[in-house]
């Protein structure tokens, strides 16, 4: 049958995890449903490269949650048979294999299956809908329970504000002058070398397509981005020198970049089609865009300890929003850590409300627009890093004054600089590194 045609409680996903010795299994459970790697410490799931070239071995597209299709053993989860239907893929990711609970059991009693209960349902976790005045109480309730559970934070006693750079200090501190000055924003990037850099190649970017070498400060803030482009970027661009990109998880260096410099020129784009008087300022749009995952970088910064678990579940339950899994493992998200420090840094209030309000596609709160445009952007981008225009809520839609002829046209128009967004990213990756 056609894969549409299943809920989230009759589809059957699989996550094949490998233990320290390289024995491997195959575990089945619901798609609306968290598997709980705390019951399997020591496993990982197998990395995408190897799941990719096993499944062109068996010359399949997905992976079956049916025992005798791989050459392990199947673990299927007792949340399976809540339902009288339930439907497992059938290797082709297309389609679907219907099987009654009565038929689906009856085919896995054999030796090399077994059944346990490993899964938590996801309406079990409260996503991240709290108050914003609730952050600070929430962000301090995790600390204390994972510095009860022994985890050594940097957090164990209060909330340390992580210092800003300099430069991004100074870039603050010009954007609420009544009226900051070109000279002087070119002077604050100037004075660090590595920003400069960064700014500079940027404006070189074949994305601009500007004849001519720019190579100076000026050059690229008169004659390529502009003023308050420059500003965000190098704003944005400041944020994240004082935390380092972990070398776990599913980020690297080159991906993390790379979805924020795609996120941060889609922002840009799709900001200027919408109609004047809805119109949200397109360097806060873009900074938003830019610095919406920083969170990521804190919580690996903040949990050292804990966050390899985190990493884990991520890698077994890639149908999962991260926000489930933060909230499941530390009872906060990402979003809710770094909007609490863009606040505290005297970061721009709509940046703030853009990253806090990320997921939440009704917000119609203070600065919603750029939050609703965020929200739109993190939905076009997919989990590969590949566009694309699917659903999106009308009335998000009718907010931002925005139709879906005009969406497709902004991505298509992003995705015919593809290799140039990789260049971005990669330019950026070598300075997070340096």
């Amino acid at each position: 049958m056609p894969r549409n045609r299943a809920t989230a409680k009759q589809l059957v996903r699989s996550t094949i995890l490998e233990d320290n010795d390289g024995v491997r299994r195959v575990f089945a459970f619901p798609a609306h449903c968290l598997l709980d790697m705390k019951q399997y410490e020591g496993q990982r799931a197998i990395s995408p490269d190897a799941k990719q070239a096993l499944l062109k071995r068996k010359k399949i597209r997905s992976v079956p949650a049916l025992p005798d299709i791989l050459d392990y053993d199947l673990v299927v989860d007792e949340r399976c048979f809540d339902n009288d239907f339930l439907y497992t893929e059938s290797g082709d990711p297309q389609w679907l294999l219907e099987f009654s609970k009565e038929e689906f059991s009856e085919l896995i009693e054999q030796d090399s299956v077994s059944r346990a209960q490993f899964s938590i349902p996801l309406v079990s976790i409260r996503p991240n809908m709290t108050a914003v005045d609730q952050d600070e109480l929430e962000i301090r309730s995790a600390i204390e329970t994972i510095t009860s559970r022994r985890i050594r934070t940097r957090l164990s006693e209060n909330i340390e504000i992580p210092p800003l750079p300099l430069s991004a200090h100074s870039i603050i501190e010009l954007r609420n002058k009544e009226h900051p000055d070109s000279d002087e924003l070119a002077h604050i990037v100037e004075s660090d070398p590595s920003l400069a850099s960064q700014v500079i190649s940027w404006a070189n970017s074949p994305y601009y397509g500007l004849p001519g070498q720019i190579r100076s400060i000026e050059d690229a803030v008169i004659r390529v981005l502009g003023f308050d482009l420059t500003m965000n970027l190098s704003l944005g661009l400041s944020l994240g020198k004082n935390l380092k990109m972990p070398s776990d998880g599913v980020f690297g260096y080159n991906t993390y970049w790379r979805e924020a410099v795609l996120k941060a020129l889609l922002m840009e784009k799709l900001v200027k089609k919408i109609p004047a008087d809805k119109r949200p300022f397109a360097g806060l749009c873009y900074l938003s865009g830019l610095v919406h995952n920083f969170g990521y970088l804190v919580i690996a910064e903040v949990f050292p300890p804990y966050f390899s678990l985190y990493c884990r579940y991520q890698e077994a339950n890639p149908h999962v929003p991260a926000l489930y899994i933060e909230r499941f493992l530390f009872g906060i998200t990402r979003e809710q850590i770094a909007s609490f420090l863009f606040h505290s840094w005297g970061i721009p209030e709509e940046v703030c409300s853009a990253v806090r309000h990320l997921h939440n596609a009704s917000y119609e709160g203070l600065h919603h627009n750029y939050a609703n445009l965020l929200f739109m952007v993190n939905q076009l981008v997919q989990s590969d890093g590949e566009l694309r225009v699917g659903k999106l809520p009308e009335p998000l839609l009718e907010r931002l004054g925005l139709d879906r002829a005009t969406i497709q046209e902004a991505v298509e128009n992003i995705s015919d600089f593809n290799e140039e967004l990789g260049s971005l990213a990669i330019m950026l990756e070598k300075a997070s590194k340096g």
